[in-house]
């Protein structure tokens, strides 16, 4: 009988070890979240890159143009932003650069000329001004904006494959108000005033392509804007962004002073 009641003590051991460690292995396979996806991305010299076409117009015009921007990360955020125009093949002017760092922004091109010697020129100093990755008016380097917008899915459909994954489209609107609350980088574009009147309802309609990573592979965006000066236009915006190379080595370079020119110079 005692070597009975040990056999069955030591079976029920088993079984409780076999059980906790398939509750352990469970947890540690479960699939993360996109917010907690992008966390892990957010690495000392780490970093992403990302791909725009950018269609606008109003009373049925169309304008394009594209634009390519290599991010940085470091400490949970976005450290650097090397942002540039992509000049179409007739271009006349050389195309234009931002450099982008918390506190300062440096520029090139034609916007902001460099005097002979010089190959940057210090466009704009806020101790505020942090760089951002952003799409349309989606926020891509903050994992509590990305989750707020998800927070507004509508529906869920397979997606195709891009950058090596297949892909889930995940699809909805936000208005300006909500992307106001969630997104340090809208409040920053927008002034760092909240929308008012008709802007608080202005909704962007946005597409998400999260690859089985929960990692963001595509972004579209589209959305009309209601007032521009004070005055009421009906017009459009479509962005088409890819994301490529998810936590690719990146270093993006602080320009010298030797090298900087200021705006006044």
């Amino acid at each position: 009988m005692r070597r009975w009641i040990a056999t069955m003590a030591v079976a029920v051991t088993v079984s409780v070890a076999v059980t906790g460690l398939g509750t352990a292995v469970d947890a540690q396979t479960a699939p993360i979240s996109p917010a907690d996806a992008l966390r892990r991305q957010l690495v000392e010299n780490r970093g992403v890159t990302m791909s725009e076409v950018i269609t606008w117009g109003r009373d049925g015009g169309k304008n394009r143009s594209r634009q390519k921007t290599r991010a940085e990360f470091g400490k949970g955020t976005v450290t650097a932003i090397d942002f540039r125009d992509v000049p179409r093949s007739n271009a006349s002017e050389p195309p234009v650069r931002f450099l982008r760092f918390k506190g300062r922004t440096y520029c090139q091109g034609w916007i902001c000329p460099a005097p002979e010697g010089k190959t940057w020129v210090l466009f704009y100093e806020d101790e505020k001004s942090r760089p951002f990755l952003k799409s349309g008016e989606i926020d891509l380097g903050d994992p509590a904006a990305l989750q707020a917008v998800l927070a507004t899915t509508e529906a869920k459909r397979p997606g195709g494959v891009y950058d090596g994954t297949r892909t889930t489209i995940h699809q909805g609107t936000i208005t300006y108000a909500q992307l106001y609350k969630a997104s340090p980088a809208f409040r920053d574009q927008y002034g760092r005033k909240p929308p008012t009147g008709r802007n608080t309802k202005v909704k962007v309609s946005w597409r998400l392509w999260l690859g089985k990573d929960q990692l963001v592979r595509r972004v579209q965006t589209t959305w009309t804007e209601l007032v521009v000066n004070g005055t009421s236009v009906e017009g459009f915006h479509v962005i088409d962004a890819r994301l490529t190379g998810w936590g690719a080595e990146t270093d993006i370079p602080v320009p010298s002073a030797d090298e900087t020119a200021r705006r006044d110079d």
